[in-house]
């Protein structure tokens, strides 16, 4: 029985009920919980509704009470609060995930437009002539962006409150099943795949592609060279030795075939991506949660998917032979003494990544970094890795890394703000960003939190000074994303992923649909970068403030600071 001027409220896993007086006299919202139902009658009701509840014959007011009371508990008890939005928040980031991948993949269906380039018509792709209008498609797959950046910043959101309300197989699985369906339908997104399939054909033609410009394929009246994008057509290759081998390997099963050169190198795509996403889930071990926050950041990540698989970028090549270099040492470093060739390997497979795209230099310098405990295998590591790019380099002719300088000189699609007189000095160009780049790489990787096992391989710097690389370069495509994103899977939550994730969301969201982007679209990223970076950068000092220890925590008898202080809030 409780008494009118008593509240009746349960205890959050105490059982125990407890009364508050709340008011001196008797009202009529009150009076309604005169009495307490029967034992019998309560068994039928969920949760807190069991001990406040009247029944139903006595007072009409019984249901109101009992809403008042659950949601009094709620308010008073938040870690029943951060349950409710935990169930809410994992399915609704997955829901929104799935939404944005298929808006793209249906526009991509959809046939040529501006989301979609013209790549002659023929090879093995699936789809029809929706004929979309230029508004449509650009406000289509913008949306789809948003849908996809923000359910991932969402079930980010939710995998750091301890949800794990899918199991990690069935994300792996939607990835790998997604991954094969974008290599039949057509590129979108970008026109560097057929650029790719250029310069694979110059390659297999035997000519040189780091001097060979493909205009004068075109010229030459060359199938693949008729369809060669506008937007590069005076520039010679600028990617490296290794991405030219695939290249040309997709160019040679591919033929005289624009289209078939293209779902070749898509294929390899997917192959490497669904590898990549293998790898982390065994890197990620048995804890569901780690595992499902792997496949969220990479494989089933409809953003990466789409940018890595359906758009085709050679970023994935060099993210899986970053990843495969991680593996090895990870490996290694569960063995007592260390062993050289496990680091000559990691470092063979270190140069690859760079040999793709040179950009992945500093997360490699990140994976060496992790190794300083283990001069002997830092060694063995790095003295490959120096060796493979010279030696590979030097046999391709000094051509390359003319394309590549000149390129690098370019300041044509800059995003970030860098003043003119900084950019016309190279030397003192090249040090301020670099300082600026390692400096907020330093304060990232405080922010990141520690290995859990503590005999595991710290991935902190190789973090840290990938995403230091990508958000502070001056040229910043969401495609860059996978110079982080596969390693910081296998590293504990963090404010950081979801700015990371929305980051990505934002500039996908700017840069699409992608085919002839216009000089509106490069002004914004102009403004959208600099904020994207603060974010970034802001979110990593929060972590740090919150993740500080407090000296002054009072630390009860036989307890934690985390219990002492959890246990004077309830006080």
């Amino acid at each position: 029985m409780c008494r009118h001027n008593e509240f009746v409220n349960l205890e959050e896993g105490t059982g125990v009920v407890s009364r508050q007086s709340r008011f001196r006299t008797s009202t009529p919202l009150i009076t309604a919980c005169h009495r307490a139902t029967s034992t019998s009658r309560q068994a039928d009701l969920p949760g807190t509704f069991r001990n406040c509840s009247a029944a139903p014959h006595e007072n009409p007011y019984s249901l109101a009470v009992s809403i008042l009371n659950v949601a009094g508990s709620a308010l008073r008890s938040p870690a029943h609060a951060r349950e409710r939005v935990r169930r809410f928040l994992g399915p609704l980031g997955l829901g929104l995930m799935v939404l944005g991948l298929a808006i793209l993949a249906a526009c991509m269906a959809a046939g040529r437009s501006r989301f979609v380039p013209f790549w002659g018509g023929d090879g093995p792709f699936l789809g029809w002539n929706a004929g979309l209008s230029s508004t449509t498609v650009s406000t289509a797959v913008r949306i789809s962006a948003l849908c996809a950046g923000l359910g991932t910043a969402l079930t980010l959101v939710a995998l750091r409150s301890n949800w794990t309300g899918v199991a990690p197989r069935q994300l792996l699985l939607g990835g790998v099943v997604a991954s094969i369906a974008m290599v039949f339908l057509p590129p979108a997104g970008s026109i560097d795949i057929l650029n790719y399939a250029v310069y694979g054909r110059i390659s297999d033609l035997g000519l040189d592609p780091y001097s060979m410009t493909p205009q004068r394929l075109h010229d030459a009246g060359d199938p693949v060279g008729l369809l060669r994008p506008s937007s590069w057509a005076d520039q010679p290759t600028v990617y490296g030795p290794v991405a030219t081998v695939e290249q040309a390997l997709a160019a040679w099963l591919g033929g005289a075939s624009m289209g078939w050169i293209i779902f070749w190198l898509k294929a390899f795509n997917a192959t490497v991506f669904i590898v990549t996403g293998l790898l982390l889930d065994r890197l990620a071990g048995p804890d569901p949660a780690a595992r499902i926050r792997a496949a969220i950041l990479w494989t089933a990540n409809p953003l990466m998917l789409f940018w890595m698989v359906g758009s085709g970028h050679a970023d994935t090549l060099a993210s899986v032979l970053l990843i495969g270099a991680g593996c090895v040492l990870w490996h290694e470093t569960r063995r007592p003494t260390p062993v050289l060739w496990f680091g000559a390997v990691a470092g063979l497979m270190a140069a690859g990544a760079v040999l793709v795209k040179v950009t992945f230099a500093l997360p490699v310098l990140g994976l060496a970094l992790a190794c300083l405990r283990r001069p002997r295998t830092l060694a063995a590591g790095a003295a490959t890795t120096l060796l493979t790019v010279v030696i590979t380099y030097a046999a391709v002719g000094r051509s390359a890394l003319t394309s590549l300088t000149n390129r690098m000189s370019h300041d044509g699609d800059l995003f970030l703000p860098v003043p003119s007189a900084l950019v016309a000095r190279p030397m003192l160009y090249t040090a301020a960003m670099g300082a600026a780049t390692l400096g907020a790489a330093a304060l990232i990787w405080r922010a990141l939190p520690p290995p859990r096992p503590a005999a595991t391989l710290d991935l902190r710097p190789a973090v840290a000074c990938g995403i230091a690389a990508v958000i502070l370069s001056p040229v910043q495509y969401p495609w860059y994303c996978a110079a982080f994103f596969p390693v910081l899977a296998l590293l504990g939550a963090t404010y950081v992923d979801e700015a990371l994730a929305i980051r990505s969301a934002l500039l996908s969201c700017i840069m699409l649909p992608g085919i002839g982007t216009s000089a509106a679209q490069f002004e914004s990223a102009r403004v959208a970068a600099p904020l994207c970076t603060a974010v970034v950068m802001l979110a990593t000092v929060v972590q740090l403030v919150r993740t500080k220890p407090r000296p002054h925590s009072r630390i009860r008898p036989g307890g934690s600071p985390e219990a002492t202080r959890s246990s004077e809030s309830r006080s």
